[in-house]
C-alpha cells in the first residue's frame, strides 16, 4: 500500500507548495515497516514528516497525506492538516539604562525582544518602590520583520533620576508571546550612570622600551565594569578587529562619590623590532558596562613616537634697522612637534612665527623655526618707522632673513598689537595710506615674515630699560617635560640702545 505527502499552499490547496526563488528546503520522510494488529489479519503502517520551517515557504502552508494501494494510482483515503503556523519564541535582552542627552534627570529603560514570530508581542512594566510608574511608549513596541522573516521589537519607558538614585526603587518588564509558556521577566534595581572614558595614553619606560597604554574611566554607577583590548588589522584601514589582547588590569573601581566610580585599565606592550617598523594597525580598548546600549571604543593608532633632537641654544641675528630674527631647527622626531616662542623684558608676550618642514643633507626630517621682532619703547617712534618702512622697499622672506642679517626694508605684516594705541597719533589720512598698503602686500605677499613688535619697561633710570629675553618652548609627546631654550640680551647692548 503507498503513501505520498503534499505540501499544499492556503491560496490553491490543487498545487503543490514548492520553495520559491530557488530555494532549498530540508525534508525528510520517516517510515516504520507495516506492523501486523494483534488478533487480526490487518496490518497499521506509521508515517511522520521532519522538516526545517521557513516562513518565505511554510507559513500558512497545508500538509495532506494521500494513500493509495501498490499498482493503483487512485488515492483511497486523503487526509488535510490545518494551516501551519510557525511559532518562535522571542530572545529578550537585559534592560539597557541610559541617560537621555536632552534630560540629563530622566533615565531611558530599554529591553529588546527579537527572532519571534508572529508579531504579537506584548511588554509589560512594573515598578516598586517608587512614587512613579514608568509608561512605555506607544510607538516603541511596533513589531518590524527582517530578511528571514522573523519580528524584532523593543519597549522603552522612562524615570526620574532621582527615582533610581533612592537605590531601592526596583524595575522590572515582562514579555509576554504565543510561543511561550510562561512570560520572560527582565528586572533592575538602583541608579546607575554611564561612564566617561578617555582616550588611550600611551607612555614609554626605559631602558626596556615597554609601550604602557592606559584608559581612564570616570562618573559611572554601578561599580561593575569590563574593559577588553583588541588589536586591529594592519594595513590601510584600521577598522577591523584581529584578535584580543591579553594581559590587560584594571586598577579600581575606587568610589568618589556617594554612588559614582572611576577606574584606570592598562595594557603594557614590549615592542620588537618588527613592531617598529610597523606603521599601519592599532588598538581598541572597548569599554562595556551596564549602562551602554553599545560597548564605547577609544583607538591608538599603532606609530612610533621619537623626540626630536633639540639644539643647545637659539641663533640669532640683527639687521641694520635692528629687527632681531631668531631661529631654530629641530631633528628628527615624530610626531611633529608644538613650538612657542615669547618675548619681552621682566615679563613675556607670545610672538607670531613661521615654521617649514623641509628634508636635511643626512636625510632626516628637519623642522625649522622662525621668528622676528623689533624692540619698541616709544608708540610715536614706532608708528614713523612703521610708515616709512611701509613706503620703502619690499617684505623680507623668512629664508632671506635667516640667511643675510643685513637685508633691508623688513615689511610689517600686522600690527594689532599695538594698533588701538597707534590710532591715537595717527591722522585719518596717514591710517589709511597704512590700512591700504598692508592690505596690498598681504595679499600680493603671503610668505613676508612677520614682524612682531616687543615693549620694553624702562628701568629706574631714563637712561636705562630692561633686558630683552627671547623664550621658545617645545612640547612633545615623547618629552615628559616641555624643553625651554632662552637667550638675553647682553647688558652691553642694554646701555648702548638706551
Amino acid at each position: 500500500m503507498p503513501y505520498g505527502l503534499t505540501l499544499t499552499s492556503p491560496a490553491s490547496e490543487e498545487v503543490p507548495l514548492l520553495p520559491s526563488r530557488g530555494e532549498i528546503c530540508y525534508y525528510k520522510l520517516h517510515t516504520r515497516r507495516p506492523l501486523r494488529s494483534s488478533g487480526s489479519n490487518s496490518q497499521q503502517l506509521v508515517s511522520a514528516l521532519t522538516f526545517i520551517p521557513k516562513i518565505s515557504v511554510h507559513k500558512g502552508a497545508v500538509f495532506k497525506c494521500q494513500v493509495s494501494y501498490a499498482g493503483k494510482e487512485k488515492v483511497v483515503v486523503e487526509r488535510v492538516s490545518e494551516k501551519f503556523t510557525i511559532l518562535s519564541a522571542p530572545e529578550v535582552s537585559e534592560i539597557q539604562l541610559s541617560e537621555i542627552q536632552n534630560d540629563p534627570d530622566v533615565v531611558s529603560l530599554t529591553v529588546r525582544a527579537s527572532q519571534f514570530h508572529p508579531d504579537v508581542i506584548t511588554f509589560r512594566w512594573f515598578c516598586q518602590g517608587g512614587e512613579l510608574s514608568p509608561v512605555a511608549s506607544q510607538a516603541s513596541s511596533s513589531p518590524r520583520p527582517n530578511s528571514e522573516g522573523f519580528f524584532s521589537a523593543y519597549s522603552q519607558c522612562k524615570l526620574p533620576q532621582s527615582e533610581l538614585e533612592k537605590g531601592g526603587t526596583k524595575v522590572w518588564v515582562s514579555v509576554h508571546h504565543i510561543a511561550l509558556k510562561q512570560p520572560i521577566t527582565r528586572e533592575t534595581t538602583g541608579f546607575i550612570k554611564r561612564p566617561c572614558v578617555s582616550e588611550i595614553i600611551s607612555s614609554t619606560s626605559l631602558p626596556d622600551q615597554a609601550l604602557t597604554l592606559g584608559c581612564e574611566m570616570t562618573e559611572f554607577y554601578p561599580p561593575s565594569i569590563s574593559v577588553t583590548w583588541l588589536k586591529l588589522r594592519e594595513g590601510e584601514h584600521d577598522d577591523r578587529e584581529d584578535e584580543v589582547i591579553e594581559g590587560g588590569e584594571m586598577w579600581g573601581p575606587i568610589q568618589t562619590h556617594l554612588r559614582l566610580y572611576r577606574a584606570t585599565a592598562t595594557l603594557k606592550r614590549r615592542a620588537t623590532n618588527q613592531q617598529r617598523k610597523e606603521r599601519g594597525g592599532g588598538i581598541i580598548c572597548r569599554v562595556e558596562h551596564c549602562s551602554l546600549e553599545n560597548p564605547i571604543e577609544r583607538h591608538w593608532r599603532n606609530v612610533d613616537i621619537v623626540a626630536p633632537s633639540i639644539p643647545p641654544s637659539i641663533s640669532v641675528c640683527w639687521s641694520g634697522e635692528g629687527v632681531g630674527v631668531f631661529s631654530l631647527v629641530l631633528k628628527g622626531g615624530h610626531p611633529r612637534a608644538k613650538l612657542v616662542w615669547a618675548a619681552g623684558g621682566p615679563t613675556l608676550s607670545p610672538l607670531v612665527s613661521s615654521e617649514t618642514e623641509e628634508i636635511g643633507d643626512d636625510g632626516q626630517k628637519e623642522l625649522k623655526s622662525v621668528c622676528a621682532l623689533e624692540k619698541s619703547t616709544s608708540l610715536l617712534t614706532e608708528t614713523s618707522k612703521q610708515l616709512e618702512r611701509e613706503r620703502n622697499g619690499d617684505a623680507i622672506k623668512t629664508k632671506a632673513a635667516v640667511t643675510d642679517p643685513d637685508a633691508e626694508g623688513i615689511q610689517y605684516i600686522d600690527e594689532k598689537m599695538d594698533g588701538e594705541t597707534n590710532e591715537i597719533y595717527m591722522d585719518e589720512e596717514t591710517r589709511a595710506q597704512v590700512d591700504d598698503y598692508s592690505d596690498k602686500e598681504r595679499g600680493e605677499d603671503p610668505s613676508a615674515l612677520h614682524i612682531n613688535k616687543v615693549p620694553l619697561i624702562s628701568g629706574h633710570r631714563e637712561d636705562e630699560r630692561a633686558r630683552l629675553r627671547v623664550c621658545m618652548e617645545i612640547t612633545h609627546p615623547a618629552l615628559k617635560l616641555p624643553v625651554y631654550r632662552t637667550w638675553t640680551e647682553p647688558n652691553e647692548q642694554t646701555s648702548s640702545s638706551a
